[in-house]
């Protein structure tokens, strides 16, 4: 655009009386031309017109607001400091200016400009709103919240100090005060999808679950192109056991967006968790970028589509870069040498407590308390009261976090010197709590059966079966293997009373069964269950009841291959103590391959059910391995998918074999080093001692092997 335009274009806003406009005009002219006469002197003569005018038109306030909501920050500020040459006493132009130096990072600038909008008026809220914000990202928390609550004490309905407020206060450990706030906030612009998004993610950290469907299914019907809003609402009904009807909100995401990974792999897991094997193909598709781009994708998802522990390791490391941004470094030794009781701490999503329950109160029962003192943490909702109370039984302490932000500060307070993680990235947790530097060792414990693909952990608690010599290189975390398996096992009390016709199991005939999750069963183990109904006459294959779309798929699935879909027999759920119980009317318990059950295979073993398993390359491709090495019973672990099919086949066609390992298996439940929690606890204490006797010595950490004689080996 020639000079010559461009005063012409300024002339004739002037013409029209659009005087900002022409203001704005004339000074761009003076930034490329200061000597412009005819600019200077219409410029001049256009300022003595405004003089008297405090503020910019209504019109021109619009227009700024635009540019700074559509992220031109410098633009918008460009425009802003021309007007401030006319309106030089106008709040609004100071307030926005600071505002725009906010956006754009330029705090010390932001504050300028906002106390000088301050000196005023000093009654206008949204202005100390903005100054709280600058406090806030100057990492000065009360102070902003003070400022918050001062513009709300001079406008209740101030939008801005409302949300500011929702986002700090649970910094504070005051989530409930914020779900209010925000609550206010959507009660004002009900038509503010962003606000009804922000609050249901609030109420589902505080377990208000329903509640948060209702604001996610707002937001989307608001904004169906909130792709946030429709990944939360899909995460949700996931989370909740509804996979057929999280399915729809990812593939509305993947419609406007084919490369949205998150997306992506939430769909592909879904379908896994329907039966629905299609998956597969799908997944061949994406699986070269899928996790790698954009944002990280959930590990947890992705490691039951392919075992590839080099590959799980590079996403897990894209995904631990959202989840772990900054990882607060080791500190320095507290004393030179080792306190008479450790404080160790586990750390657990409060949803996986009835697994924490099962499968690890036995081991902190079983700690020496004249050397180790315990803590655990349940973060998040959803801990009943009488699950924490039996935890509390186990422990020294134990203490709920409500999952938002200011968990950290808790735990840090107890003045830990260890902090084990044992949820890890279960079923998509994001708890970035181990950014934080909550103790001078962090240890995964893998209830995550992977690495966590970040520095934020030092150890990853393991054994020689889960991480053969040379798998160090699939992990972030040093080794820390036990000379056992890193899991125990509590054996049920043989039960009796409990009948095949309770269960819906045939009378005669043997069952094999797998009770591992929908999502871990692939075509592979699928196939080789049916070929062995074929080759078992009047035997059946009990499964865990998945639903009605993922009992559908399998029937059909069954019949494909030439099997009565009859042939499935699908058990309710069920109490643990009763599960225990029918369990036991099993003859064999088939593992799955790339993702091993391990919590059903520990069930099975408690009950006195053998498990046959394939061990993969991945860790969790070997927890099933891990388990019958430390159980005992190495020739239930299969060499190949033909060893594997035969050796079930064998056990099927031989009732006194059958009988023989499962009387085995009952003898082993009162020796084996898998059925004791306190030598396992034992070789745990051993564990943590090694490794913080290195760090007392200032060695950094390495991977630690123990012996049989608990003796720490390089």
């Amino acid at each position: 655009m020639t000079p010559a335009h461009t005063l012409s274009q300024a002339e004739q806003f002037e013409r029209d009386a659009k005087f900002e406009d022409a203001v704005l005009a004339y000074a761009g002219i003076l930034a490329r031309n200061p000597k412009n006469a005819r600019a200077l002197q219409a410029l001049d003569s256009l300022r003595g017109r405004l003089r008297e005018q405090r503020e910019p038109s209504a019109d021109t306030k619009a227009e700024l607001e635009a540019a700074l909501a559509a992220g031109r920050p410098f633009e918008a500020a460009d425009s802003c400091g021309a007007l401030l040459k006319t309106f030089r006493e106008s709040h609004f132009l100071w307030d926005f200016l600071g505002r725009c130096h906010l956006a754009a990072g330029h705090l010390d600038n932001a504050a300028t400009c906002l106390n000088k909008a301050c000196g005023i008026d000093a009654k206008e809220a949204g202005t100390y709103a903005a100054m709280g914000q600058v406090h806030m990202a100057r990492g000065q928390l009360e102070n902003a919240v003070a400022l918050y609550r001062k513009a709300l004490a001079l406008d209740a309905d101030c939008l801005l100090a409302l949300r500011s407020l929702a986002e700090a206060l649970p910094l504070q450990g005051r989530s409930t005060e914020a779900a209010a706030a925000l609550h206010r906030a959507v009660a004002l612009a009900p038509g503010d999808a962003a606000l009804h998004l922000t609050l249901a993610g609030l109420l589902q950290k505080l377990g208000a679950v329903e509640e948060a469907e209702d604001h996610y299914t707002r937001a989307v019907g608001l904004q169906p192109e909130l792709a946030e809003a429709q990944f939360q609402l899909g995460l949700l009904l996931k989370a909740g056991g509804r996979p057929a009807d999280a399915l729809p909100c990812f593939d509305k995401i993947l419609r406007a967006s084919p490369s949205d990974d998150r997306a992506r792999t939430q769909r592909l897991h879904v379908l896994a968790e329907l039966c629905d094997w299609r998956w597969v193909q799908e997944y061949e598709e994406y699986r070269r970028l899928l996790g790698l781009r954009s944002s990280g994708c959930d590990p947890s998802a992705l490691m039951v589509m392919e075992d590839n522990p080099d590959l799980l390791r590079v996403r897990a490391q894209a995904y631990a870069s959202e989840v772990f941004p900054e990882v607060e470094p080791q500190t320095a030794p507290p004393a030179p040498q080792r306190p008479e009781r450790l404080k160790a701490g586990y750390v657990f999503s409060a949803r996986d407590a009835e697994d924490v329950l099962s499968h690890h109160a036995a081991i902190f029962a079983a700690h020496d308390r004249s050397r180790f003192e315990v803590f655990a943490y349940a973060t998040g909702p959803g801990l009943a009261e009488e699950t924490a109370a039996t935890l509390r039984s186990s422990v020294s302490c134990l203490r709920i976090l409500d999952g938002t932000s200011g968990g950290a500060a808790a735990v840090k307070a107890d003045g830990l010197d260890i902090a084990v993680d044992l949820s890890g990235y279960c079923g998509g947790n994001r708890s970035g709590l181990f950014s934080a530097r909550l103790a001078p060792l962090h240890i995964a414990w893998p209830g995550y059966p992977g690495t966590m693909g970040t520095a934020a952990f030092d150890y990853l608690l393991s054994d020689s079966t889960t991480c053969l010599p040379g798998s160090e290189r699939y992990h972030n975390e040093h080794l820390l293997r036990l000379p056992d398996s890193c899991l125990a096992v509590t054996a049920a009390v043989a039960a009796s009373g409990a009948e095949r016709a309770d269960f819906g199991l045939p009378e005669a005939g043997f069952v094999f069964c797998s009770f591992a999750p929908a999502s871990q069963i692939t075509p592979q183990e699928f196939g080789i269950w049916m070929r062995l109904l074929c080759s078992t006459p009047d035997s059946v294959l009990w499964l865990l009841d998945y639903g009605a779309h993922a009992v559908s798929n399998l029937r059909r699935a069954a019949a494909a291959r030439g099997v009565d879909p009859d042939r499935l027999v699908f058990a309710r759920p069920a109490e643990r103590t009763e599960h225990l119980a029918r369990l036991a009317l099993a003859g064999l318990c088939l593992d799955t391959f790339t993702v091993n059950a391990s919590a059903a295979a520990r069930d099975a073993l408690a009950a006195g059910v053998p498990v046959l398993t394939l061990p993969g390359q991945q860790f969790a491709a070997r927890t099933g391995a891990s388990l019958l090495q430390a159980a005992g019973m190495p020739e239930l672990i299969a060499d190949s998918a033909e060893d594997y099919e035969a050796k079930a086949a064998a056990l099927a066609a031989d009732p006194e074999a059958c009988a023989a390992i499962k009387r085995k298996l009952r003898e082993r439940q009162q020796d084996a080093p898998l059925f004791s929690a306190a030598r396992c606890a034992r070789q745990i204490e051993s564990a943590y001692d090694a490794a913080y006797d290195q760090f007392l010595r200032g060695v950094p950490p390495s991977h630690l092997s123990l012996s049989g004689t608990q003796t720490p080996q390089g």
